[in-house]
């Protein structure tokens, strides 16, 4: 009976010590940042939270992690969803894009007066979509004007699914938004079938209702890669949840082709091949490991790109840090200064506080707050695709796109589904997300330094 109870004790004192040395090696990197970097006190207290709620949630997502390893899943839950509820969803993602594209319409014309069809697809160019457009018609250059030059930090995922369209059309923006208008639907759709594996018919669906209601849809339906790398992250773990892991390798390859963060589902690949996998012959894992490995092969072909183009296969490092002055750094430290900048721009510049330094402040806490809040009732793999994804990428130096990057990222979503189970909290939910997403979309459409 001893050994039987010290076995059972294992796990969970595994759990404490890994969360013990994760909280260790976190408030060592917090305490050399402080000493190092100097930040004021406005920068140390938000930094602090962000910190205490990343490792908060982190504890709280350890021992599911442990068991994870160990325990089979449970019972598949009923089959209880309504006939053509793909179809529901695919209509009602529509439905959300149609609504976006003429809300951008209709706020175009009352700050612009008159708006051609022409202005409103030129329109569509800001953000990072110009970029993206013009790799689309002409791929990359190098050595030319400085601008064209540096789109070399772009991947050409997107550009690739956008060329076909464009060839047919002749518009490179038409043909953005048609491959960002077909992409949008079908992830929903895919997320929802995801999500069914684990949460019966309504909480499934209700995790999808927040997708389409988060801050920042509008970026779904921008001629921009979100779209479509949220389609391939989502196939990709359900490829894998379905064991089909050659197939997952593959749409995680192209995921890591069209964003550098798709290099990411490594995580819960890894972690769902080890689920799987952990009753069968050394010889079956290790082949079933293999197609998982394809995924940095996507971010390989990138590089290989750079070398062609600059003959540097890391250029596109230079240019982040020479062009946007962003590098690796730590999540809190972006809590600090982008705290600090919102404080300092309700003084100074009322537009740039709500349009960028609001927004990234909102998201940053919002999304670390579910985590804490929700890290015990996530899938283990998904909580920890959290971890690396949201260390990564909020913790790029100078910032300015965390609300669309943490967008892309379907957990955030998932959360708000699994936190919501009573009427009212999905109604108080809803009512702080509608307000959100529309003030979001107008600090968009007038350019306020959204990005």
């Amino acid at each position: 009976m001893e050994n039987r109870s010290e076995q059972s004790n294992m796990p969970r004192r595994l759990a404490r010590i890994v969360s013990i040395l994760g909280t260790a090696a976190l408030s060592g990197a917090f305490v050399y940042w402080v000493i190092s970097a100097q930040p004021k006190i406005s920068e140390i207290l938000p930094a602090t939270v962000s910190l205490g709620l990343f490792v908060l949630g982190c504890w709280r997502f350890v021992p599911g992690w442990m068991r994870f390893w160990r325990d089979p899943d449970p019972p598949a839950p009923a089959s209880d969803e309504p006939k053509r509820v793909l179809l529901l969803i695919a209509t009602v993602s529509v439905a959300v894009e149609a609504a976006l594209y003429l809300a951008v319409f209709l706020i175009l014309k009352l700050d612009r007066g008159a708006l051609t069809p022409q202005a409103y697809l030129d329109f569509w160019r800001c953000l990072d979509s110009g970029h993206y457009l013009d790799i689309t018609r002409e791929w990359y250059v190098f050595g030319e004007q400085w601008g064209r030059t540096v789109q070399l930090v772009f991947l050409p995922g997107y550009p690739l699914a956008v060329y076909p369209l464009y060839r047919i059309l002749g518009n490179d923006v038409l043909a953005g938004l048609l491959v960002s208008a077909v992409a949008y639907p079908a992830a929903c759709c895919v997320f929802y079938r995801l999500l069914r594996l684990d949460l019966d018919h309504k909480r499934a669906f209700f995790a999808v209702t927040f997708l389409w209601l988060l801050p920042g849809g509008f970026f779904f339906v921008a001629p921009m890669s979100e779209s479509l790398y949220l389609l391939l992250c989502v196939s990709t773990l359900y490829a894998a949840r379905k064991e089909r892991f050659a197939l997952a390798g593959l749409l995680g390859a192209y995921a890591a082709f069209t964003r550098s963060l798709g290099l990411l589902l490594m995580a819960p690949l890894l972690m769902e091949w080890g689920h799987a996998f952990k009753r069968r012959s050394a010889s079956r894992r290790v082949l079933s490991l293999l197609p998982a490995l394809l995924v940095p092969v996507g971010f390989l072909c990138y590089l290989r790109v750079n070398y062609v183009v600059s003959g540097n296969a890391f250029q596109f490092l230079v240019y982040q840090r020479e062009h946007w002055g962003q590098e690796l750094g730590w999540f809190f430290e972006t809590a600090g200064y982008q705290t600090d900048l919102l404080i300092q721009k309700w003084f100074e510049d009322k537009e740039v506080f709500f349009g960028l330094w609001l927004q990234n402040v909102l998201w940053h806490f919002g999304a670390l707050g579910l985590f804490a809040l929700g890290a015990k009732k996530l899938r283990p793999s998904y909580a920890a695709w959290f971890v690396a994804y949201f260390a990564i990428a909020i913790g790029t130096t100078w910032l300015l796109s965390g609300p669309r990057y943490l967008l892309a990222m379907p957990v955030i979503a998932l959360l708000l589904g699994l936190l919501t189970e009573k009427r009212w909290q999905k109604i108080t939910a809803a009512a702080v997300l509608v307000p959100a997403s529309a003030l979001y979309l107008v600090a968009f459409v007038l350019r306020w330094q959204v990005w």
